[in-house]
């Protein structure tokens, strides 16, 4: 059983703010804090309102959670969905990407972030 569902709050906070500067930034020019830099600001950030201690670990696991496994926290749809469109655009090339996405772009972002995470995880072991 996992811990407490994250807030909307948390949520955007995580998604919006913390995602775009993390190691899984759509843009990988973006990338400019690892997750244990994240979960620093997220907990400075989040002050009182913070309803757990952010680690390093946490913040990977509920991103991955969420675009990885297609398990999706009842606060995070539809910032997840952002994030999953912004990904497809940006492999793309930047071209704009219509509301609907087809279940063949989503499947084809998955690969790619699969391809990322394998990649990244490899530079680890390193």
């Amino acid at each position: 059983m996992g811990g407490k569902t994250w807030s909307r709050q948390e949520e955007r906070f995580f998604w919006r703010t913390i995602v775009p500067q993390s190691p899984k930034a759509v843009k990988p020019s973006d990338r400019v804090h690892d997750w244990k830099v994240c979960a620093e600001i997220m907990q400075q950030e989040m002050g009182v309102n913070a309803r757990r201690k952010y680690s390093k670990l946490m913040l990977f696991e509920h991103y991955f959670q969420n675009v990885q496994t297609g398990h999706k926290s009842p606060c995070a749809r539809e910032f997840v969905v952002e994030h999953k469109r912004a990904l497809v655009e940006f492999r793309r090339g930047g071209e704009v990407v219509s509301d609907v996405v087809t279940g063949k772009d989503m499947l084809q972002a998955q690969q790619r972030i699969h391809a990322v995470v394998r990649s990244e995880e490899a530079q680890d072991d390193i």
